[in-house]
């Protein structure tokens, strides 16, 4: 197991949410998203922060060489996704 410095989690954490958002949201694959949620396991895992993160940061193993890196993913995706459904919420309380 590696050690990884604050600025390496940093760039992991905002990379991990990055590509979980972009899956989770990102307009250039709704084509994909839209077959793939037809399947159960594939709608609830993209409907989930938690889920979703913990599998980017599985995906990100191979950078980091850390075993960790799912679980420091998937609650930093968690984490920022919270903040931004709350500050959506805030900013347009109607929609």
């Amino acid at each position: 197991m590696t050690h990884l410095s604050v600025a390496d989690l940093i760039f992991l954490a905002l990379t991990s949410y990055g590509l979980c958002f972009i899956l989770m949201y990102g307009e250039i694959l709704n084509y994909f998203r839209e077959r793939l949620v037809r399947i159960k396991f594939f709608n609830q895992l993209l409907s989930c922060a938690l889920c979703t993160g913990f599998w980017c940061g599985a995906v990100l193993i191979p950078f980091t060489n850390c075993i960790l890196t799912p679980l420091f993913s998937s609650c930093v995706c968690y984490f920022l996704h919270l903040i931004k459904e709350i500050l959506c919420n805030k900013a347009y309380p109607d929609i």
